[in-house]
């Protein structure tokens, strides 16, 4: 079985996109407290850090970057 879902692959895909959580919420009909929970539920799984949340902005970290791509 997979560590991730699609679900949570949109939702990282509309992060990246977005670079705002509350943004990718509006745009998947979420809730921004359950985007947030989603991401962190992914990193958690596949135990690396797939977003810096830096002085209020948003990144994809390398390991990101290449996530996403998959």
């Amino acid at each position: 079985m997979l560590p991730f879902t699609l679900q949570q692959l949109r939702i990282l895909k509309a992060v990246a996109t977005e670079k705002n959580f509350t943004k990718a919420a509006e745009v998947l009909y979420l809730s921004q407290p359950s985007l947030s929970k989603q991401i962190k539920t992914l990193e958690k799984n596949l135990d690396i850090l797939l977003i810096n949340r830096e002085n209020n902005k948003i990144s994809l970290t390398e390991n990101g970057k290449v996530f996403l791509q998959y």
